[in-house]
Order: C-alpha cells, then sequence, then structure tokens
C-alpha cells in the first residue's frame, strides 16, 4: 500500500464513509509503522556513516598535518644551513629588553673588546677589505735539489755576431715537491754468545729483541700506526690503502692482511683503552651517547644495525672510549657503567634514563640544553607560535652566558649561573607549561615542548655546579670522525671488527682532543706497550695522551692549536658584538 492510501482512508472516515475491510486498514498501518522503523534505521546509520566519515576525515587530516611537518623537516635537513643559531625576526623585538641576557640589574659583559663597545650600533659597516696574501716562507731543513735550464748549443751563438753567449745573472724559482712515503726494512741483529772455554751449552745465551705489538708479523709499528691512522683519522678505506701503499711498499697487500693487522693493532692496544676507561670513570660528570652503525653479522648479502656507544670524560679526565654493541639497549651502559658514581649527561634516551632511574643512588641524570633547543629548532620550519621564538631566544641568552664563563673558574662559572641563567630556565619552563594545553599533541612543537617539560630536573642540573657542561655537543663533536669515516667504509665487516674499531678510535680521538701527531703516538705507543706488564699501572698512564703529550711537546700540531684558538677568538668576537647591539 502506498502511503498516501492511508490518508484517503482517514478522509473518508471524516466524511461518513466507513471502509469495508478493516483488516486492511490494520495491515496498512502495520506497513506504515514497519515503513517509518525502517527509515529511523536508515537515519541512524546514515549518522552512523557520517560521524565515522568526519572520524575519518579528522585522523586523515592530521596525518597529512604530519606529513607536511616531516616533507618541511625532510626540506630542512637537505637545503637548510645545519647550524641551530637563531636569529629573532624584528617581531620579536619585544624580548630583547636593555637588560643583558634578559637579567635585570647585570653587569655589562667584561670580555667585550673596546673597539667593539665604542662602535654605535647604526654605524654603516664598512667594506670587507681583502687580506693580503702571506708570502710562503720555504722550511730551512728541507734538502734543496737545483734544477738547471741552460740554454741549447743551438742558441748559445749571438745572433749578431756568432760569438757564444755568457751567462750574466740568475733567476731562481723555489717550488715545494713531495715525494711518496717511502718504505724501509729494520733488521733486529741478535748475538749468541758462548764461554770460549767451556763446553757446557746452558752458558750460552742469545740477546733477545723488544717485544712487537703483534708477534711475528713482518710489519712493524709504524706501518702498523700508518694504517690505522689513515684508516680511524683520515677515514681512508682499506682498498684506498691498498692503492697508496702499493707505490712504497712494490707489493700488493689483500684486505685481509690489513683487516688482521688492525685486529692485532687492537689487540695490543687493549689495556691502553682500558685505562683510558678507568680514568673516564673517575669524571665528576660522564657524557655518553651512541651513533648507528651498520655491520656484517655472517649473512650473506644482509647487514644489521650496531650502535657505537661513546664515553667522555670531564675536563680533569679528557678521554673518550667507544664501545660497539650489536643492539641500543641498556645492557651497554650498565655494564660499562656498573661501577660509576656521579653524574651522567645525556640525550635523554629511555637506557640512560631507566639505568638511572635504577642507581639512583650513585647516577644523577643531567640533560643537554643543545637537544631541546634542536627540538625547538625543527618545530621553527612548521609553526610560527610565538611561544616557539621566545623559547629559542632565551636559550641564545643560555649560551651567550655560557661563552662569557668559558674560561672563568667553576665556582665563577656556577655563581654567574645562578644570577643570570637560573631566572631565564624558569622563564622557559613557566612559558611552556602556559602553551602546552593549546598545542596539537603530534605537532613538532608540542614534541619539543614535552621533551623539555619532561626533563626540568635534569635541564636545571648544571646550574648547580659549574663543572657540568650545558651540553654534551664535546662528545658529539667526538663521534663526529666515526661519522664522516662511516660514508667511506659503510658498515663494519663483523661485530668483532666493530670491537676493533671502537679500541683504535678510542685511541686515535683521545690523541686528537688533545692535539697530537697520531701517527706519531701512536708508533711511539706500539714500540712501548707491548713491554709493559698488563698490571704496569703508571706505565700505562705515562702512555695516556695528556702525560705523554706533557714529556713529548714537540709533537704537537702547534699550527692547528693556533688555528683553533684564532677561530675561537673570532666567533667570541662576534657574539659579544652581537650581544652589544642587542642591548
Amino acid at each position: 500500500m502506498k502511503p498516501f492510501g492511508f490518508w484517503r482512508v482517514l478522509i473518508g472516515m471524516e466524511q461518513g464513509r466507513v471502509p469495508a475491510d478493516f483488516d486492511a486498514l490494520l495491515r496498512q498501518m502495520r506497513e506504515l509503522t514497519a515503513l517509518v522503523e525502517q527509515q529511523q534505521t536508515a537515519i541512524a546509520e546514515k549518522l552512523a556513516l557520517i560521524e565515522q566519515q568526519q572520524a575519518t576525515i579528522a585522523a586523515q587530516h592530521e596525518q597529512l598535518t604530519r606529513a607536511a611537518e616531516q616533507i618541511t623537516l625532510l626540506k630542512k635537513a637537505l637545503f637548510a644551513p645545519r647550524r641551530e643559531r637563531y636569529a629573532p625576526s624584528p617581531d620579536q623585538q619585544l624580548l630583547f629588553t636593555p637588560e643583558i641576557c634578559g637579567v635585570a640589574g647585570a653587569e655589562p659583559a667584561a670580555d667585550i673588546p673596546a673597539a667593539v663597545a665604542e662602535t654605535p650600533a647604526e654605524s654603516t659597516p664598512r667594506a670587507k677589505q681583502r687580506r693580503p696574501r702571506e708570502k710562503f716562507i720555504f722550511p730551512q731543513c728541507l734538502r734543496v735539489e737545483q734544477i738547471k735550464h741552460p740554454l741549447d748549443d743551438s742558441e748559445c751563438p749571438c745572433g749578431c755576431c756568432g760569438q757564444p753567449r755568457v751567462v750574466i745573472g740568475e733567476l731562481v724559482t723555489k717550488q715545494l715537491e713531495l715525494k711518496p712515503a717511502e718504505a724501509y726494512v729494520v733488521e733486529h741483529v741478535r748475538y749468541t754468545y758462548a764461554c770460549a772455554k767451556c763446553r757446557d751449552g746452558q752458558q750460552v745465551i742469545t740477546t733477545s729483541k723488544p717485544p712487537a705489538a703483534i708477534e711475528k708479523s713482518p710489519f712493524g709499528a709504524s706501518m702498523l700506526a700508518w694504517i690505522v691512522s689513515a684508516k680511524f683519522e683520515r677515514h681512508l678505506p682499506l682498498y684506498r690503502q691498498q692503492e697508496m701503499l702499493l707505490a712504497p711498499v712494490k707489493r700488493w697487500l689483500s684486505r685481509s692482511l690489513l683487516c688482521k693487522l688492525m685486529h692485532g693493532t687492537a689487540r695490543a692496544l687493549k689495556p691502553l683503552a682500558t685505562r683510558l676507561l678507568q680514568e673516564i670513570l673517575l669524571s665528576f660528570v660522564t657524557q655518553a651517547d651512541e651513533m648507528p652503525v651498520r655491520y656484517l653479522p655472517g649473512e650473506a648479502g644482509k647487514s644489521s644495525l650496531g650502535y657505537l656507544f661513546g664515553y667522555a670524560g670531564d675536563d680533569e679526565h679528557p678521554f673518550v672510549w667507544y664501545d660497539f654493541r650489536a643492539s641500543r639497549s641498556r645492557e651497554g651502559p650498565c655494564e660499562v657503567l656498573a661501577g660509576y658514581r656521579g653524574f651522567l649527561q645525556t640525550d635523554g634516551y629511555s637506557a640512560y634514563e631507566s639505568l638511572v632511574a635504577e642507581y639512583s643512588d650513585r647516577l644523577t641524570a643531567v640533560a643537554c640544553w643543545a637537544h631541546a633547543r634542536r627540538d625547538f629548532d625543527e618545530a621553527r620550519y612548521t609553526t610560527s607560535h610565538p611561544a616557539l621564538h621566545e623559547t629559542l631566544a632565551w636559550i641564545q641568552q643560555l649560551y651567550d652566558i655560557e661563552d662569557r664563563v668559558r674560561d672563568k673558574s667553576a665556582d665563577e662559572r656556577r655563581a654567574l649561573r645562578a644570577t643570570e641563567s637560573a631566572p631565564l630556565v624558569e622563564k622557559i619552563f613557566a612559558r611552556l607549561e602556559e602553551v602546552r594545553p593549546e598545542l596539537r599533541p603530534s605537532s613538532k612543537l608540542a614534541e619539543a615542548v614535552g621533551y623539555t617539560l619532561a626533563r626540568k630536573t635534569a635541564l636545571r642540573q648544571f646550574l648547580t655546579d659549574g663543572r657540568i657542561a650545558i651540553d654534551t655537543n664535546r662528545l658529539e663533536r667526538l663521534f663526529r670522525a666515526a661519522a664522516v669515516g662511516r660514508k667511506n667504509w659503510l658498515f663494519f665487516g663483523s661485530l668483532a671488527g666493530g670491537q676493533t674499531a671502537a679500541t683504535l678510535y678510542s685511541i686515535v680521538q683521545s690523541a686528537r682532543w688533545h692535539r697530537l701527531d697520531v701517527q706519531t703516538y701512536l708508533t711511539d705507543v706500539l714500540r712501548r706497550l707491548p713491554a709493559l706488564p698488563p698490571d704496569d699501572v703508571a706505565g700505562l698512564t705515562a702512555l695516556l695522551p695528556n702525560h705523554w703529550a706533557t714529556a713529548h711537546p714537540q709533537h704537537l700540531l702547534e699550527p692547528r692549536i693556533a688555528e683553533s684558538r684564532a677561530a675561537q677568538q673570532l666567533r667570541r668576537t662576534r657574539r659579544a658584538a652581537r650581544r652589544q647591539h642587542d642591548t
């Protein structure tokens, strides 16, 4: 029955016409009721479908927003400068009041050069003047070879009278030339002594030779030092070393042989690497971090992801020690730091945090402000929230204070941090707590805010003692050599190969920390270390890079030290000028 049939029946009843069949009327009412219920069910299903579609749209919008942020961060990683320095826009000038570094009553920085302080901020910058080229001075100790260029016999006669020309002057042009490395053979001659009168064979004595780093190996200490330095200091893979060694050695050394030499060298240097770790664990504050490195587990055509852990000591124990592990679990740090008592400064990775939580009686967590700033720097490319720029500006002021206290004592550093840095830290936390509820939970800014607020206590630790650094940048710089080398050799050949590399990186990077000539240092160590007993602590201590540098100052890279100091002074001058301009 059609829906309008019911209305025809009702109109007929009002006009006095009674339908002939009441059963038909009841049947029509039941059909109508069922139709209404069917329509209501359909409407409910449509509403549920709309609600589901709206939820799907919201989820997809969230995914698209997150994907757009990731694309932006990918473009930043590929094309944007990697420097994390924050340059505030003109809209953020309200943050920079006349107070130095945002702290009322603070005195002007004492390390601002007079020339910088007297320069007005509005002065027009002068055109950059090109520095005159420095004249190269040839060292007098170098051997000189003369190559003479006389006239050919056919050109000697004078073109006018035919008499031979004579030399009336000389013009000498000097050039610095280089010959390939020279290989040579050292013969250790041992003598056997016997008594001329006695015929007793027990009185025969043969002199001994110094123990070698790799016994029964035809390669000496300087050769081993060159191979290790080339791979772990200059990042040369073994196949490149094969080509470089062909000219001086006159033989093609296989890669398997070079791998065995590195493994034997690492085994010989193991006692010194262990001594480095013992010194690091005496530090007041120890920095820990890790980096991923692939290695070959043994299955053909497959590689696995391992991790190179690094541990760096404080200023009184300036060494670094590496440990290669097959996973990123807390097993490695737990084993290495089993006897350590002090401050552990990390990037906040859960393995370190759980270790500190379990051994809170001997470990205290210290967070890294550089990692906190890095998250905000990445969020800068995906949002323009005012709190983001404020936080970056305040963190930059924290680093300006650190630049001013870099050369001060630990007590002076702590006092200045308490008066100037502490208010800035509290201002940062208060502002982040204020804006946290209004942020989208999956946004990059919300992640940065969550990371920072979750580590408030650990981020405040650098205020309590001047010996604690504000970040772990020192250790990250020590990882740079392994990161550069990883682009060349790509992976470790095995798990044991990764452990060999960790030992050699520990020695090489600790030597570079003290600006030593690594090859000369390794040559001397590989000649002296095999003769030391394993329990000779004094002998191993004398071979540590800082003690070796004191005993051999002629092998310090003084030009490199001077270059680094000049670059550091230039950076400090620029920062001082920027602070003067901001105030």
